[in-house]
């Protein structure tokens, strides 16, 4: 469904670059001979902006598999809480059942990243009068890679503290979507540095699988194989979603340990010692 989706949504975009690089001496071999990034960032600059996509059409195929893909995120979660295979009825009833609360955590995320996109548009800002004043042409360039770091440390926060609210909801079954924004959120402080760290390491193996096939295609593909680019660039979405699908299975396993943890921690009720009868009759 994926590939499908994929063509669909790139027709219009096909249409709309063809034109240009086809009137352009210098940069269609740049990118029919090999994968230039400069070549594509030129094309960005163009007045026509061929990548701009001025059809929201060209936007309901992402939408879609979006979508799918937060519909299908109920039963990969109740699947990895379970520890079990489930049964194609028991995944997609697990998917129908979780689907309304995931929808509305998609809108308390859309709330939460308003601030980190008013940061990027003043940290853009910022940038641009740094570079007009500063006699350095490195100043900028150094507030912008300070800049990112910082707004990728919040997003991957941001991320990790949905993608354990989800956790939450699913395993233990809180239909109160902001209660459980607050539980994961009181999670994460207490246990920031294990869980951060978890969400990062396999977000770098996973980038840097991705940035290996991206290399390999650059540098060693040959732009007559069709056949081998188009297999390679489904490797790397694989990779992309595998990824992905091994941090959600790592958070739930780590929430059932720690789950189980405290409720081994917690001391049993006191039972009540039993009355005598000789009291009881009195």
């Amino acid at each position: 469904m994926s590939l499908f989706l994929a063509f669909l949504g790139a027709r219009g975009l096909v249409n709309r670059v063809a034109p240009t690089l086809d009137h352009s001496a210098e940069t269609a071999p740049r990118l029919y001979h090999a994968f230039d990034l400069s070549a594509v960032a030129e094309l960005t600059e163009l007045p026509e902006q061929p990548l701009m996509t001025s059809n929201p059409s060209y936007m309901l195929f992402p939408l879609l598999f979006a979508l799918f893909m937060l519909f299908a995120t109920g039963g990969i979660l109740a699947n990895y809480e379970r520890n079990m295979r489930l049964s194609t009825g028991e995944f997609f009833g697990a998917c129908g059942y979780h689907f309304w609360r995931f929808v509305r955590l998609v809108i308390y995320f859309a709330i939460a990243c308003i601030p980190i996109v008013i940061l990027i548009s003043i940290a853009s800002q910022w940038n641009s009068h740094i570079d007009d004043v500063s006699v350095s042409p490195f100043s900028s360039v150094y507030f912008t890679l300070g800049a990112a770091v910082v707004i990728l440390f919040l997003a991957i926060c941001l991320r990790l503290w949905f993608d354990m609210a989800q956790v939450i909801a699913v395993a233990d079954d809180e239909k109160r979507m902001h209660a459980a924004l607050r539980q994961a959120a009181g999670l994460m402080r207490r246990n920031f540095g294990p869980l951060f760290w978890l969400f990062l390491r396999i977000s770098a193996i996973g980038t840097f699988l991705f940035g290996l096939g991206l290399y390999w295609w650059m540098m060693h593909l040959r732009p007559e194989s069709i056949i081998s680019g188009f297999l390679l660039g489904q490797i790397m979405i694989l990779v992309w979603i595998a990824t992905r699908l091994w941090q959600r299975a790592s958070e739930t396993a780590w929430y059932g340990r720690h789950k189980a943890a405290n409720e081994s921690a917690t001391p049993p009720a006191p039972v009540p010692a039993p009355v005598p009868a000789t009291v009881a009759m009195n």
